[in-house]
């Protein structure tokens, strides 16, 4: 396939594309950085104008959409105290919020001008409302499926729920297949000593992402995957491992720090909160690559 990478100068992007430029896919790149490995043609484009995409949309079968820009309070903006985030940007955070969606507005109105057959975008876990919230909130079960209700509270959140309505929107106006997936944290290498320290501090980042995590070498799995799959329409799909990177069994957590919650079925050992069982059934993807 040929295919369109934006944002494959990213953690994920990078991964992206050595993932498909390794299974024989054409593919190139848009991204106003330059990636430290070229692999394929980059083009430094401003995805916030729509007019001048829809000649890098000409004569591509797919897109994989990464392209965005951090909300920094992700990061650093945790209060352990209150086990809650601060929101000390508000104006920031709408500009990044403004910028997010336009991107990803455009890309589809270019991918549907140029009658681009097959979308992969770039979504969250954070779309349920529990990974960086305002006010604390409670899933509704576990563990926690596709149809579970979205209620994010943040520009973060609210950003994926909006790229994931766009794309409702997209699949339902034309023939085109459409695949929104849900990550958890992504991580490298690099952020081992951050998941070491998680692992001794089970409150360090709140109960929100239920102590799941994401090698971005699996994410970009399943990426190529969900572009190589076949069906119909918008969906979407949680991506995480099917295990939390901490040691104790997930409903010894659980029972300790979200005891009102109910599971809907049994589970067993460390098996992550987040369910990954559609991604298996429809993408053929299960992560395999553990960085604890």
């Amino acid at each position: 396939m040929r295919v369109l990478v934006t944002g494959g100068s990213g953690r994920l992007g990078q991964a992206v594309v050595r993932e498909l430029f390794t299974h024989g896919h054409q593919v190139s790149v848009l991204d106003i950085v330059k990636p430290r490995e070229c692999l394929c043609p980059t083009y430094a484009v401003d995805l916030t104008k729509p007019h001048g995409l829809e000649a890098h949309f000409k004569s591509i079968d797919a897109v994989v959409h990464l392209a965005r820009q951090r909300f920094p309070y992700t990061e650093t903006g945790f209060n352990p105290e209150t086990q809650v985030w601060d929101f000390l940007d508000r104006l920031g955070d709408a500009e990044r919020f403004n910028l997010n969606v336009a991107m990803t507005s455009n890309v589809l109105a270019a991918a549907e001008t140029a009658a681009v057959g097959k979308i992969v975008c770039g979504s969250s876990l954070a779309v349920y409302g529990f990974y960086y919230p305002r006010i604390m909130l409670r899933p509704d079960y576990l563990p926690i499926d596709e149809d579970h209700p979205l209620r994010p509270q943040n520009p973060y959140g609210l950003t994926n729920l909006v790229g994931e309505r766009l794309c409702d929107a997209a699949a339902a106006n034309g023939d085109i297949q459409v695949a929104s997936l849900r990550f958890s944290g992504i991580y490298t290498e690099a952020h081992r000593g951050l998941i070491l320290e998680r692992k001794k501090s089970p409150l360090v980042r709140g109960t929100g992402a239920l102590w799941t995590y994401i090698d971005a070498r699996d994410a970009a799995r399943a990426c190529r995957l969900a572009l190589e799959a076949k069906f119909s329409g918008h969906e979407t799909f949680n991506i995480c491992a099917p295990e939390t990177f901490m040691e104790a069994q997930t409903s010894e957590l659980v029972k300790k720090y979200l005891p009102e919650v109910k599971w809907t079925r049994p589970i067993s050992g460390r098996e992550s909160g987040y369910d990954v069982a559609k991604a298996k059934r429809m993408l053929g993807f299960q992560a395999t690559l553990q960085l604890p």
